[in-house]
């Protein structure tokens, strides 16, 4: 007798497993947006040089305010076992979940992606169908202050595959969110371009000349823009202090990221 298969076990692939997570919530109409590593799988568009290619371990997405209790409930009917302990602590604005067969965790965002910095989300889940816009995908993951190779080549992976500007068309970065976002915060500022400079193509690292040119290019042109953007005055005076003050949050490990 043939074993049964469940269909609403979490996929082994887990591009594929995002994008059924997806699917359904559209179904259950829970705006859902997928960020972390395997977004940027998504905006594959098209051949990547080998070094920016990467495996991806979770999956990380971020829900609508007001709607996590059916995302909750859309989760545990694809086969996903809450965290209950760290649910009921910091349910209000995180939750997290486990794909046991796979080995995998789901990270829900509730409106709001803190980590070393905090950005607000929740009015821009519409701005692509399946994903954070890329904007805000690399301001995610520029956010770490303790940033590793994956942050790095994920970002690096972004700017290949995206024009930069303003009021650009289509899928691009918007300069002018990136340029919003840390005019306002002197700490947002300061960890983004630390990181930013980070993306700078290594000598080590074999890039296609092309494709390092393309990156190079592109970081330049957001370096440009924000250090040219007028800043608040809340941003001046926290820039006074400057490094002697702790400008970020260490966020709690809780998993593989």
């Amino acid at each position: 007798m043939a074993a049964m298969v469940d269909e609403d076990a979490p996929l082994a692939d887990i591009e594929a497993e995002a994008a059924r997570l997806l699917d359904r919530a559209a179904e259950a109409k829970v705006l859902v947006r997928l960020l972390g590593g395997a977004a940027v799988g998504m905006h594959r568009h098209g051949p990547r040089p080998a070094v920016l290619d990467r495996r991806y371990g979770d999956i990380d997405v971020v829900v609508k305010k007001g709607q996590d209790r059916g995302l909750k409930r859309l989760l545990g009917e694809l086969g996903y076992v809450p965290n209950r302990s760290f649910n009921n602590l910091h349910g209000d604005r995180r939750l997290l979940f486990y794909d046991e067969r796979n080995a995998r965790q789901v990270d829900v965002f509730i409106g709001t992606f803190r980590m070393c910095h905090t950005l607000e989300l929740d009015d821009r889940l519409e701005m692509h169908p399946q994903t954070l816009a890329p904007a805000d995908l690399l301001l995610t993951k520029l956010q770490v202050v303790k940033i590793n190779t994956k942050d790095i080549i994920d970002a690096q992976a972004l700017l290949l595959g995206h024009q930069v500007g303003s009021n650009l068309i289509g899928d691009a970065i918007d300069l002018g969110r990136l340029v919003r976002v840390t005019s306002r915060d002197w700490g947002w500022y300061t960890t983004f371009t630390d990181n930013l400079a980070r993306l700078m193509p290594d000598v080590d690292m074999v890039l296609p000349p092309d494709a390092a040119a393309q990156i190079g290019g592109r970081v330049a042109t957001i370096q440009q823009a924000m250090v040219g953007a007028p800043k608040s005055l809340q941003w001046k005076a926290r820039a006074a202090v400057g490094r002697r003050v702790a400008w970020y949050e260490l966020p709690e490990e809780i998993g593989r990221g």
